[in-house]
């Protein structure tokens, strides 16, 4: 059974040193993951940058993460006004939306086949859900590398290509909520 931790839970408590260790024995085949997630989660948190959630497998052991935060999602010229509009809820002719944002999202190598990809990403929508509900929202959003393995998991769960970023060229892909 997965169950999921709020970093910010630990952040300024006891239990600080244990999840720090924890996430220093985190290794990922995404190195960027890996490095947020050592390096910057913390910081993040404090500053309520984004929100990290550590998940914990019922033997303690931290096996997966993922951050969410919001985002200004820009329109790039050439998108459809309709998909625009589609994702803004009123017009089509806005630049940008504020949209919820799947920041980090990884698994640890040593522990990867304790949960899938899907279950994890499962987890990660009812933590959206739960703002959904509460501020609303009509669109999640990631921004991912073009990595053939990568893109075919999001577009099989539902997401779907909306653009390229301008400044990373990392492709946004976005589920209805």
């Amino acid at each position: 059974m997965l169950f999921t931790k709020a970093l910010r839970e630990a952040v300024g408590t006891k239990d600080e040193p244990a999840v720090r260790d924890a996430i220093e024995h985190f290794v990922c085949k995404d190195k960027d993951v890996e490095y947020f997630l050592k390096n910057k989660a913390f910081e993040f948190e404090k500053r309520g940058k984004s929100r990290t959630y550590l998940v914990i497998d019922d033997t303690r052991n931290l096996v997966a993460y993922f951050t969410l935060s919001l985002k200004s999602l820009e329109f790039r010229d050439g998108l459809s006004r309709s998909k625009i509009k589609d994702i803004d809820g009123f017009s089509k002719e806005v630049k940008g939306v504020a949209i919820a944002l799947i920041g980090q999202f990884g698994k640890d190598e040593a522990t990867a086949k304790e949960v899938s990809g899907k279950d994890l990403l499962d987890l990660c929508m009812d933590k959206i859900y739960q703002v959904h509900t509460l501020i609303g929202g009509r669109y999640v959003l990631i921004e991912c590398r073009d990595i053939e393995k990568v893109t075919e998991f999001y577009l099989g769960n539902d997401f779907e290509l909306l653009q390229t970023d301008k400044s990373d060229n990392y492709l946004q892909m976005v589920r209805r909520l």
